[in-house]
């Protein structure tokens, strides 16, 4: 806290800004709308300062407030923080499925265009949700002007945004198949385009996506359907002024903007880069075969060599495991790179990473001796300083201590004798340490880590951001939370213009959410911090600090951390925080008051919760005897207009048999009205069997047995289950002995096979009405055919279903005298007593739809 008061009070003197504060400024902490600038980024980035302002709050509850069930005090809930342009595309995504009129295709394509610039600006890929809505949008438009013409409206919206398109998608971690089908389209429109830079970096784009979303297997077809229509592409024979002669790894805005100039032609380098992207997505597929045969291509036509298809073919074959050919082509990647005559920074970087990615593969799978090679390979130079840091990375992970490793650093600086220019001399600096305490954090070693730290400050290193860091880290995975605090805290002095720390806090703030020992203040102190630069909250966080502010009952601002943050995440990631929520809303532990706040939260936020835990949490509140509650969900789903959350036959289902076990008939004939007005549900038998089971339990079994005759007319007809539960609402019904009879008399017509229970639920049902002397003789006539066996589950449904203390006296007078054995196994079996002091034997007597 002291720290974070002091950078507030520091930037608002820098500013020449007062601090504006009324009422608790973490009330609003986590959202972007408290503060008093638009951008809060360029405050950082300008060194501007905002004041954060909150108006009052009140956490008390009152009794009549809101109408809610549970007295919410009426607090505004903060909109969502949204990237421009998303709601039109989010609100044309609900009206197709409302079936509503839609947005026009001018509105729509100036959203799609506002949402890829702003994703440009910030510098940030799209989420598989937003590709989705991106691809909705660009239906919309295709189909607005028809079949003949879609294309063209196509085009008109992606030729201005096109290259911001380009670079999200670029920018995307890990694509989905949703992103594959963007890119698709973004190909599809534009691959007739007269603009030959628009067409190439649609196809290079999408032949990247379609390598990091597993689909690498289709980018060879993609790009030999290019070359089909040569005439169209008019392909360059030549060699373009311009032309590199060794091809490097590019910036994603290289990718999109440093093409050649628009000549109308696909020049000579473009093809090769175009086909050195189709390897590179092959080679992400794991088939050596194919692989090797777009190697034989690019050879045929003169590509190679590549030290981007070297590094590549090492790359593939580490993740194979084969020794051999990484061998071979690490010397083919090696040779590549350092016989060329240009060493910039970037080659250097790319020749280094490759060789780091050796070693620890050698590490990973004892490949020892390879290692060794690699390393003299890299030593018979002097090799960069970067190079040094993963030498010493490897001597660490081969066993040598801090203070061998010193010792090496040693070595590093007397190799400067060789070198005249200063620019280019080795002394070990903090990035070393940093790859040494990284090392150690990925072996679980903190005590390592801490004397390669030590090792550092003997030598006059001073710990950076990315050291602070890497502590919280190592100790945030054994638990020390007081220790990444402390880290967190040294961590508050440095540059964090990056926010390569967030990613750390992020867990510090789950480990802090998690542990009983760190107080409330402590936690929106850390979440304040990251909120006040605006760096991203990952999803396992937002759960933690979800959870944590519900089990304070503070609703609202629950509210406010999910809507400003819930849409930046992906399909999966609003699936973890989901999860996380609903798993406390249905914990036996948390309070009916809490289960429901925390239903509202998921209603209102996470609108695409699918129907089986729209279900669950609708169970939950019959099984909390709240069937009020349970019918609000169940009315909800049924509402709703999306077709995976719809109520189906098993939610009927499943309504109807929570209302039984609480015998709740009010519930129920809300439920059931409507079910008579949904036309999405063809009410089959099994529908039917939960229907006479739950107007059965609630009192009505007369009505129960309507649905028999439904069942009986119907073309699917009854099954097994059918007949016992039609049984047992005849046990339940005045007169429904008769109706028991009829049941019967028809099944002995038919010849349909009786087991020993169904024998059991007839004589229960007669029994039911008091006819005990009918139920006695029509079991001792069945035994003297041998076509039942007296055992105790059968005399306990018999006990059991008779009314009053008196028919069960009889039954018990006549069962022990006649099947003496069978009773002494019911009274093992044993009875329970209820209210009205009857009988009820111990037995399974369940009946399942």
């Amino acid at each position: 806290m002291p720290s974070y008061l002091t950078r507030r009070v520091v930037r608002s003197l820098i500013a020449n800004e007062p601090i504006v504060h009324r009422g608790c400024l973490r009330r609003r902490a986590y959202s972007t709308l408290t503060t008093t600038s638009a951008s809060a980024s360029s405050r950082h980035s300008s060194g501007q300062h905002v004041a954060l302002t909150a108006p009052p709050t009140s956490q008390r509850r009152t009794f009549f407030n809101n109408f809610s069930p549970f007295g919410k005090t009426r607090q505004e809930t903060l909109e969502a923080n949204t990237d421009p342009g998303i709601d039109k595309l989010m609100e044309l995504s609900k009206k197709k499925r409302m079936q509503a009129r839609l947005p026009s295709p001018s509105e729509i394509g100036k959203a799609f265009t506002r949402f890829f610039d702003h994703r440009q600006k910030v510098k940030k890929g799209i989420e598989d949700t937003h590709a989705q809505l991106a691809v909705e949008a660009l239906r919309h438009i295709a189909a607005s002007d028809g079949e003949q013409d879609g294309h063209l409206s196509q085009l008109r919206v992606i030729v201005t945004p096109g290259k911001s398109v380009f670079t999200a998608l670029l920018r995307t971690s890990e694509p989905t198949d949703t992103h594959v089908q963007l890119a698709q389209m973004l190909y599809d429109a534009l691959k007739s385009s007269k603009l030959t830079d628009m067409r190439v970096s649609a196809a290079r784009t999408y032949i990247w996506v379609l390598g990091r979303a597993a689909h690498g297997l289709e980018a060879r077809q993609v790009m030999e359907d290019l070359e089909k229509g040569e005439d169209s592409w008019k392909l360059d024979k030549t060699t373009h002024p311009h032309e590199d002669t060794e091809e490097q790894e590019i910036s994603v805005e290289e990718q999109v903007e440093s093409e050649a100039p628009d000549r109308g032609t696909i020049t000579r380098s473009q093809r090769r880069k175009l086909w050195s992207a189709v390897f590179r997505a092959t080679a992400l597929a794991n088939d050596e075969t194919k692989l090797l045969e777009i190697l034989e291509i690019m050879r045929d036509r003169g590509y190679l060599p590549l030290a981007a298809v070297a590094d590549a073919m090492v790359r593939f074959y580490v993740r194979r495991d084969n020794l051999d050919n990484v061998q071979s082509w690490y010397q083919e990647a090696w040779r590549l790179h350092t016989s060329t005559s240009r060493h910039t920074d970037t080659m250097v970087k790319e020749v280094t990473e490759l060789f780091r990615l050796v070693l620890q593969w050698c590490l990973s799978t004892e490949h020892v001796e390879f290692g060794h090679e690699v390393i003299r390979l890299a030593t018979m130079r002097n090799p960069p300083k970067i190079m040094w840091d993963a030498i010493f990375v490897w001597a660490a992970g081969t066993g040598k201590g801090a203070d061998e490793i010193g010792r090496m650093f040693n070595v590093m600086e007397n190799s400067n004798r060789s070198t005249s220019d200063r620019d280019q001399s080795r002394v070990p600096d903090i990035a070393t340490i940093n790859g040494l305490v990284e090392f150690a954090t990925s072996r679980n070693d903190p005590y390592l880590a801490e004397r390669f730290i030590a090792l550092g400050h003997q030598r006059g290193i001073s710990p950076d951001s990315r050291t602070y860091v890497l502590q919280m880290e190592y100790r945030l995975k054994v638990n020390d939370v007081d220790g990444a605090l402390i880290a967190y805290t040294n961590l508050q002095a440095m540059d964090l213009s990056d926010n390569g720390d967030v990613p750390a806090v992020n867990k510090l703030i789950v480990a802090l959410c998690n542990s009983r020992r760190h107080d409330f203040d402590t936690i929106m102190n850390v979440t304040a911090d990251l909120s006040d630069r605006r760096a991203r909250f990952e999803a396992p966080a937002v759960s933690s600090l979800a959870l944590l502010h519900l089990r304070r009952d503070e609703f609202h601002d629950v509210a406010d951390l999910l809507s400003t943050h819930a849409s930046q995440y992906s399909s999966s990631e609003r699936a973890e925080i989901r999860r996380a929520i609903l798993a406390f809303a249905l914990d036996a532990k948390t309070p009916l008051s809490r289960s429901w706040d925390a239903y509202n939260i998921l209603r209102s936020i996470f609108d695409e919760m699918p129907r089986p835990q729209r279900t669950e949490i609708m169970a939950h509140f019959f099984r909390q005897e709240r069937p009020d509650l349970a019918v609000h969900v169940f009315t909800g789903m049924r509402r709703h207009s999306r077709d995976d959350t719809i109520p189906t036959i098993d939610t009927y289902a499943t309504a109807f048999l929570e209302c039984a076990k609480i015998r709740d008939i009010e519930s129920l004939e809300v439920i059931h009205n409507q079910l008579k007005l949904d036309y999405n549900v063809n009410v089959d038998t099994y529908l039917y069997n939960t229907l006479i089971i739950g107007y059965t339990a609630c009192g009505k079994p007369r009505r129960a047995m309507d649905f028999w005759d439904d069942i009986v007319s119907s073309k699917e007809g009854p099954t097994y289950n059918t007949i016992h539960i039609a049984f047992r609402a005849c046990e339940k019904s005045p007169f429904g002995d008769l109706k028991a009879q009829e049941i019967w008399q028809k099944l002995r017509r038919q010849k349909v096979d009786i087991d020993q229970a169904m024998w059991a639920s007839y004589v229960a049902a007669l029994a039911g009405n008091g006819d005990n002397e009918l139920a006695i003789s029509t079991l001792e006539e069945a035994e003297a055919k041998n076509e039942v066996e007296i055992d105790a589950f059968l005399l306990g449904s018999l006990l059991t279903g008779a009314p009053g203390q008196e028919k069960q006296a009889e039954i018990t007078g006549w069962a022990k005298e006649r099947y003496p054995h069978a009773w002494e196994a019911l009274e093992k079996i044993g009875f329970d007593v209820d209210e009205a002091g009857m009988k009820i034997a111990k037995i399974d007597r369940s009946v399942t739809p």
